[in-house]
């Protein structure tokens, strides 16, 4: 039974580093796992950020918390 029906997953840290083969195998053992139709849509990829990838997660937290549509608009009450 799935659970979790992702568009996306990214392979990162050491693991990405490996390479493509990694990559396929992943693949591989995840469309034997499941079902056609939750990975249909499905990408398997490697993360291009390298060491970089828990700082640009972690930037990309707080971009979304502060832009986020309740922060906006309790920064605008805040100022009205």
């Amino acid at each position: 039974m799935s659970l979790l029906s992702p568009a996306v997953i990214v392979i990162g840290g050491e693991l990405a580093g490996a390479g493509e083969s990694l990559v396929a195998g992943v693949r591989e053992v995840v469309y034997r796992r499941s079902i056609p139709l939750a990975t249909s849509t499905l990408q398997i990829v490697a993360s291009g950020t390298g060491h970089h990838a828990g700082v640009v997660g972690a930037a990309n937290m707080v971009i979304d918390h502060v832009f986020s549509s309740a922060a906006v608009d309790e920064s605008l009450a805040e100022t009205a």
